[in-house]
């Protein structure tokens, strides 16, 4: 079994746990992918690696019942070796503007291009309408990302479905709500040069008036290591 070592950091320490264990470590067709660092390297590691079974390894907070922290990862590689682990598939969204596309496991966002002005927006949400709102946009999150930007913005994590944060709407109380993974989400820029973005992606879209981007679920999921 072939494993790639992502990471921003020394991996010298994992690189001999692996050939102990009898794993070839090697970035050409890997079997798996250890995401070796944060929340960010995790999402980083998906965008660059996508589909490649993850095995995350955290040098930070864990966040979902599949990550693991250093200290348990000799134990993890036995029980991996032995065919003792599953795959847990993590939906992950796609916007779509005109001809591009920008793919999130955490989050699509839609967020005013300049701080000191407001975006004046409407969301579509199957057939609900959200006319003529004005703030710093929406953010739509995956299950995955519920506990990252999304929970910042007052909205509560889930394990099921989308979840449609909006970011300092003026004048309105809403927040947060959801749909169901199968529905979609349409938003039309009406005034104001915004930005769409996936998770810690740098690549962006400019946005302007009159464009319309759908978000909705992608069609491959991403892919996570648990043992058992």
């Amino acid at each position: 079994m072939r494993v790639f070592i992502y990471s921003h950091i020394n991996t010298k320490k994992i690189k001999r746990l692996l050939l102990k264990n009898g794993f070839a470590v090697s970035n050409y067709k890997p079997d798996i992918i250890i995401s070796y660092g944060g929340d960010g390297t995790t999402l980083s590691a998906e965008r660059k690696y996508p589909e490649i079974p993850k095995l995350v390894v955290k040098t930070s907070k864990i966040s979902h019942p599949y990550e693991i922290d250093e200290k348990m990862l000799s134990l993890t590689l036995k029980k991996i070796k032995k065919g003792r682990y599953k795959i847990i598939e993590e939906i992950k969204l796609v916007g779509i503007f005109r001809n591009k596309k920008l793919v999130g496991l955490n989050e699509i966002q839609i967020h005013t291009k300049y701080p000191t002005k407001a975006l004046r927006f409407s969301v579509y949400l199957n057939e609900k309408a959200f006319e003529n709102l004005i703030g710093d946009g929406v953010v739509v999150s995956t299950p995955f990302g519920s506990t990252a930007y999304y929970k910042s913005l007052g909205c509560k994590s889930f394990k099921r479905g989308i979840g449609i944060g909006f970011n300092n709407i003026h004048n309105e109380k809403m927040k947060c709500m959801r749909i169901k993974s199968e529905d979609y989400v349409k938003i039309k820029i009406l005034r104001g040069c915004g930005i769409l973005a996936a998770d810690n992606n740098p690549k962006m879209y400019t946005l302007n008036p009159g464009d319309e981007i759908e978000i909705k679920k992608y069609e491959k999921p991403a892919k996570f290591i648990q043992v058992l």
